[in-house]
């Protein structure tokens, strides 16, 4: 009787693991195949979150504090009007140049009534302008993470705060069109994602 339990065990266990391995499988395939597909969208959304990042060392709002007190200039009003949307449009510059440079003519903007967005959430601003930060492909529509992305780019070396700044997001918008097309492509970035 012992035998005969262990044997249907045995068989029970035969037809469960490979149908459980080919399920994760074409889950698996069937993500890359729409990350691959992406690249047919004629527009994505892409929103910059700065509501965590750390900059040179302080939270948003202490850093522009600091230079406000230590400028002559209402760097609270430069900020928000003028230095941080200059910043995410130099990174959102890069990174479309470059996916056309890649010869992709999918465009990434503001672009709310759309499926699919990049979502970046910056966590670091170097005093050099080196920035940290990830980036979220997701389904906008069923509110889902399709992939998580680590993005860097270095700042300069000579120019103002905001300078250094600039050169950190222009080369992480060219990272991360580097990284999408790879994406666009292989539907994936690494061997064993």
């Amino acid at each position: 009787m012992r035998n005969i339990q262990i044997l249907l065990c045995a068989v029970v266990l035969a037809f469960c693991i490979p149908v459980d391995a080919l399920y994760a499988q074409n889950s698996s395939k069937e993500m890359r195949e729409l990350l691959k597909s992406l690249k047919n969208e004629k527009e994505i959304n892409c929103v910059i979150d700065m509501s965590q990042v750390i900059i040179h060392g302080k939270r948003e709002a202490d850093f522009v504090y600091v230079e406000d007190i230590s400028t002559p200039e209402d760097w609270t009003k430069l900020w928000e009007t003028e230095y941080k949307p200059s910043l995410i449009h130099d990174f959102l510059g890069s990174f479309n140049e470059h996916m056309f440079d890649f010869g992709h003519t999918v465009r990434f903007g503001n672009f709310e009534q759309v499926k699919y967005q990049v979502r970046l959430v910056l966590i670091n601003v170097s005093e050099k302008g080196d920035t940290i930060m990830d980036a979220f492909i997701e389904d906008i529509q069923d509110k889902e993470i399709l992939y998580k992305l680590y993005v860097d780019g270095t700042g300069g070396v000579f120019g103002s705060k905001v300078n250094l700044m600039s050169d950190g997001f222009k080369r992480a918008g060219g990272e991360l069109a580097h990284q999408m097309n790879v994406i666009f492509k292989k539907g994936r970035l690494g061997l064993f994602d």
